[in-house]
């Protein structure tokens, strides 16, 4: 069964899922939580993705609570957020995945990075300052 993407989510439930634990496994929501926390701080302040000091405390928040309504972006936070949580909480052994995990954040936080400059949600990493000359 193919889940449809949207904003209505369980945040929780979603990083749970790509930390390989069971959506349904709450055993692991208290070190899960403060990561997804932190990670959602990182998002907005470097990403410029979500709302500033919005935080989760169990499977009630939901990626609408913490995104505008219809983020274009959403499969790629999805794929950050849980990739992010997933390093810091349970790394893979296996250096070739470990890879390609750290290749996929890299390449997602910069798109996001970029299109959030764009539609002027984020800080440009170079900001132009113009002086006019008389």
């Amino acid at each position: 069964m193919s889940e449809v993407q949207t904003v209505e989510n369980s945040i929780l439930v979603s990083v749970r899922s790509m930390c390989n634990v069971d959506e349904e496994d709450t055993g692991f929501d208290q070190q899960l939580i403060p990561l997804i926390n932190s990670q959602m701080m990182i998002a907005h302040h470097q990403l410029g993705i979500g709302i500033n000091g919005f935080n989760i405390t169990g499977e009630s928040e939901t990626w609408s609570d913490w995104l505008s309504t219809g983020e274009s972006k959403l499969a790629a936070i999805k794929t950050w957020l849980g990739y992010s949580v997933l390093l810091l909480f349970d790394p893979p052994d296996n250096g070739t995945v470990l890879k390609a995990i750290q290749e996929t954040l890299a390449k997602t936080e910069w798109m996001l990075a970029s299109k959030s400059r764009l539609e002027g949600h984020a800080e440009t990493i170079y900001p132009v300052e113009y002086i006019e000359e008389d």
